[in-house]
């Protein structure tokens, strides 16, 4: 009877004890949700505007929220940041870093912060390059178009917040530009491992391994690109020229014709062009491969590996003459271009 008694109040105090300690957690709880809640109410009704307008893309509504939200507090760090990102999609780079560097220097362990700095660095770097080269006409580098504070940012960043994979793609992404192509990789496959469907990261995979001349495993990547997203035009176009490096020309043909030239951009419709024309070549479909060539220096009449082929198809087709004048062309075509990428101080040099 004793040990019944003694059982029955355990349970009892057990009953009691577990009671207390759900009612606790419920407490507990609902603390954390009331804290959540006002911390989302406190926030400006700017600041939630300019948010809501930004992950939908319309940026100028989103830079008026953002501003009035910075003007109302321009202490808090979320809402300088949210500034900074919007004007940054705008290309308003000095506006834009002056407010990221603020939001950064508020709270240097927000990964999202530095990822955003990071691109702005990189971003501008890159477009300042394009300038140059379109003002001279001389190439440029590409590992000259990575700042240096940008790539440590997105370095932080990712080291902050492995799962913030936007800031692994655009690291991997300049440690390419950069030709450290083994850190490239080993950010792209784990954003592969984290999400398998995360948009680009197979056709990112898939430079590095043409890179490399791994064609196999460039074209696996790019199906699988494909596979989750049917509408992506340009892995569509790099998956049509890695099947005509592997040699399967048939399937490279009935990818590339899948292709429109609205579908791609207007630098890859050469390329588009291009590559058709060098698969209808092996085919032996040569009045097809004559128009694609003729189409792609049409679109770029400076491009010497076009003026190459469509030489080398005018021969085949026997029209020698035209082949003549075409080769003419190549190697006029060709030492411009090399005189543009070596510049003037260089050719004074020769």
């Amino acid at each position: 009877m004793i040990e019944e008694r003694n059982s029955g109040g355990s349970s009892a105090a057990g009953r009691r004890w577990t009671n207390r300690r759900w009612g606790d957690t419920l407490l507990w709880a609902l603390a954390g949700i009331l804290g959540l809640v006002t911390a989302v109410w406190s926030q400006s009704a700017h600041y939630r505007e300019a948010r809501e307008r930004y992950q939908k893309g319309e940026f100028l509504l989103a830079m008026l929220a953002a501003q009035k939200a910075v003007e109302e507090d321009g202490d808090k760090a979320e809402y300088l940041h949210i500034y900074g990102a919007v004007l940054l999609e705008l290309k308003q780079y000095s506006e834009a870093e002056e407010h990221l560097r603020k939001a950064v220097a508020s709270e240097p362990d927000r990964a999202e912060f530095q990822f955003s700095l990071g691109e702005l660095l990189l971003a501008r770097t890159m477009e300042v390059a394009i300038l140059k080269e379109t003002r001279s006409g001389v190439g440029q580098p590409r590992m000259r178009n990575v700042d240096p504070e940008g790539l440590k940012a997105l370095e932080r960043a990712v080291e902050l917040d492995p799962d913030l994979l936007k800031a692994r793609l655009r690291l991997g992404r300049a440690y390419y530009d950069l030709n450290r192509h083994d850190l490239a990789l080993q950010q792209f496959e784990a954003i592969a491992r984290k999400n398998p469907r995360y948009p680009w990261i197979h056709s990112s995979l898939a430079v590095v391994h043409m890179n490399a001349g791994a064609v196999e495993s460039a074209v696996r990547s790019l199906r699988t690109e494909l596979g989750n997203y049917p509408d992506h035009h340009s892995a569509r176009l790099e998956l049509g020229e890695a099947l005509l490096k592997s040699g399967d020309t048939g399937q490279a043909v009935e990818h590339l014709v899948q292709l429109k030239e609205e579908n791609v951009s207007p630098a890859d419709r050469v390329s588009l062009n291009h590559s058709l024309s060098k698969a209808y070549r092996d085919l032996g479909q040569l009045e097809k491969a004559l128009a694609a060539s003729r189409r792609a220096l049409e679109l770029d009449p400076d491009f010497p590996d076009g003026h190459y082929l469509l030489a080398q198809l005018y021969e085949q087709t026997g029209q020698a003459e035209l082949a003549r004048q075409q080769m003419d062309t190549f190697r006029r075509v060709q030492r411009e271009k090399r005189q543009r990428t070596l510049g003037p101080l260089q050719r004074g040099r020769r």
